[in-house]
């Protein structure tokens, strides 16, 4: 593999690679991990260290995944907290009354917000954007699944929403970092797609190429609505890294035709 980045760093603890974003690293209570494809027990095009339960993939594979995971990262699993992503904007908080439900997974939610210690926030992703924040003042993480369908509803802003109104948080205390994705060189769509992005009315963050089609930048979108809610930008960290141009690991659905696996974000507020 060939790994080159200013804004993220790859670790590894045994053989599980897993990245983490420099500006994140100076807070010491938090952790926080985007998954590669390295270090699981899974197969060909789910090789190897898949969260997506697909084709020939088993469930004791993906369950064997987060197993391996999370003592990797130190993370309690049974305080794991997961959903059946439907591509929408919903953020769902977790509260002491869902831990000691002892069921923390959910369906619907693309996001979720937490000030309790120990709960590991997890989205999927194979091309999407992951959206990472936290309040640097009294300790809250949040974590969020941005495909373009999210973006342009603002899954991002909403997630910083709850935050402000749920919380109490200050917009100049949120951090923010949104993850590796398919980048602009990548992102090719119609201009249906286009259409929704130019809606937004937040710039150019998109390009028509030769093919007639437009390249849309995912993460650069993600930045701008949030800049727009109040977020100072010196706080908005976005990574360098393609899914689509680095398929060999990182899962990415339009570099494989969908025949992949997925990766995972995380976040969690050190016990």
């Amino acid at each position: 593999m060939n790994f080159n980045s200013e804004t993220m760093n790859l670790n590894f603890s045994d053989k599980v690679g897993y990245l983490t974003f420099k500006k994140f690293e100076q807070y010491p209570f938090l952790s926080h991990a985007f998954s590669t494809r390295l270090g699981g027990v899974s197969k060909n095009e789910f090789s190897s260290m898949n969260f997506y339960l697909s084709g020939s993939e088993t469930p004791e594979n993906i369950e064997e995944n987060y197993k391996i995971f999370c003592l990797a990262l130190g993370y309690d699993r049974k305080k794991l907290v997961r959903s059946l992503q439907i591509h929408g904007n919903k953020i769902k908080i977790i509260t002491d009354e869902d831990v000691k439900s002892g069921n923390l997974n959910f369906s619907g939610a693309d996001g979720f917000i937490t000030d309790i210690p120990g709960v590991v926030l997890k989205t999927s992703h194979a091309d999407c954007c992951p959206v990472y924040m936290f309040d640097l003042v009294k300790k809250v993480v949040g974590l969020a699944h941005a495909g373009w369908r999210g973006t342009v509803s603002k899954i991002a802003e909403n997630l910083a929403r709850n935050f402000t109104e749920k919380f109490g948080s200050k917009k100049e205390n949120l951090m923010c970092a949104l993850g590796p994705c398919i980048g602009k060189c990548c992102f090719e769509v119609g201009e249906g797609v286009k259409n929704e992005f130019e809606a937004l009315n937040l710039g150019m963050t998109f390009e028509k190429n030769k093919n007639n089609k437009f390249n849309i930048d995912l993460k650069e979108t993600n930045k701008r609505i949030l800049e727009n809610f109040g977020v100072p930008s010196k706080n908005i960290v976005k990574s360098d890294i393609c899914s689509c141009c680095n398929k060999d690991w990182l899962f990415s659905h339009r570099a494989t035709q969908g025949k992949r696996g997925n990766n995972a974000a995380f976040i969690t507020i050190k016990n």
